[in-house]
């Protein structure tokens, strides 16, 4: 689900209650007030725009989804329920919110034995979100970390292409990938020839285990080019505590008109490690033999490396590894998918066969039947 939420500015009141806001670093400073000054004149030029509704029925959303996983000969079984909640409340106010409810079970004897373990329960995100104009959301409550390509977009488990997470992906997003505090985001500016959109962000620090979180502070941004499907995009994000560091990350999408692909790149750097990903999935459309049987399949090919520096960790491992992987998924409708991944790790620590196995499944129920203004 494409996410377009954000914050907009913030009373003096409220500043004094988040002593962490003040503490932000110079260097990010000039980057808030930019956007804030763009939103401001942005809004003032769309205060006589008509106002839209977007309803106001709540949905449920999400997927169900079972992968089962074989690492070096050791097999895991993940089941997966990922609700989605939307409730929209007027115009211009949504709340919504995700909970993955997650089991892990494995072999008590590694390859052999009966298989035990427990279900895991987490937060992605409950915010609130105000639409203050085409131009800017701001959103407030726990939000999905917006760095690089794959932890907002690609990471679900109904969306991603292959079931295991990039090496890198620990970069900028961890422990959870989520922050808790303020974000602004929305489009800086829109064009026939180009698209560019932008967020920034304000986390606090949190322990609780449910909804864990860093003080940090950040932005991305990225242009679109409608007319060749490409996107180039840059995040940055500051960690506020303990040792300090910056994470950084590039990354490209790019989707030819002549050719069923999608292409996406990213590299991510920090003080424990820098590396790189290249995805690329196919569905042939016109095959040879039976075109409507085979237009369900989609073809992966994703290759990756890491590169540890000062030693590794924070999430990252610690040596060097990279790791080819192939994968097949066949549609079977709009709303189920099988799918199939095969992947061999290459580390100083041993060379590893991972193999993907499971399916998922996507749904959407309105809690109530809408009603026509």
């Amino acid at each position: 689900m494409n996410r377009a939420m954000n914050i907009l500015s913030i009373p003096r009141r409220v500043r004094k209650s988040f002593p962490a806001f003040s503490r932000l670093p110079l260097g990010l400073w000039p980057m808030f007030f930019c956007v804030l000054a763009a939103t401001t004149q942005c809004y003032a030029q769309d205060d006589s725009a008509q106002k839209t509704s977007a309803g106001y029925v709540p949905v449920i959303s999400g997927a169900f989804a079972y992968i089962q996983n074989a690492t070096g000969g050791a097999q895991t079984l993940t089941p997966q329920i990922v609700p989605v909640l939307l409730v929209p409340m007027g115009h211009s106010l949504l709340i919504e919110s995700r909970v993955e409810f997650t089991g892990f079970f494995q072999r008590e004897d590694g390859t052999s034995g009966r298989y035990a373990g427990k279900v895991f329960k987490t937060i992605d995100y409950a915010q609130l979100d105000w639409l203050a104009n085409t131009h800017a959301t701001a959103v407030v409550g726990r939000y999905i970390l917006p760095f690089g390509l794959y932890s907002e977009r690609l990471a679900p488990v109904w969306i991603r292409n292959l079931q295991d997470t990039p090496l890198t992906y620990s970069i900028g997003t961890h422990p959870d990938g989520a922050g808790n505090g303020f974000m602004l985001r929305g489009v800086a500016a829109s064009t026939a020839s180009h698209t560019i959109q932008y967020s920034a962000y304000m986390s606090a620090h949190n322990s609780i285990t449910q909804l864990p979180a860093m003080r940090v502070a950040g932005g991305d941004t990225s242009i679109f080019f409608p007319a060749g499907h490409v996107e180039a995009g840059l995040s940055y994000q500051r960690s506020l505590e303990g040792y300090q560091i910056n994470n950084e990350a590039a990354y490209l999408s790019w989707q030819p008109q002549r050719a069923s692909v999608d292409l996406k790149a990213e590299y991510d750097r920090n003080h424990y490690g820098d590396g790189y990903w290249i995805e690329a999935a196919h569905s042939p459309q016109q095959f040879f033999v039976a075109p409507d049987f085979f237009r369900h399949f989609q073809l992966v090919g994703r290759m990756e490396q890491l590169f540890t520096r000062n030693g590794g960790g924070n999430g990252l491992p610690r040596v060097n590894e990279q790791r080819p992987e192939v994968g097949l998924n066949y549609q079977i409708r709009d709303d189920w998918r099988l799918e199939s991944n095969y992947g061999r790790l290459f580390s100083a620590n041993g060379n590893t066969n991972i193999w993907n196995f499971g399916f998922t499944y996507r749904f959407v129920w309105p809690l109530w039947p809408g009603r026509k203004s």
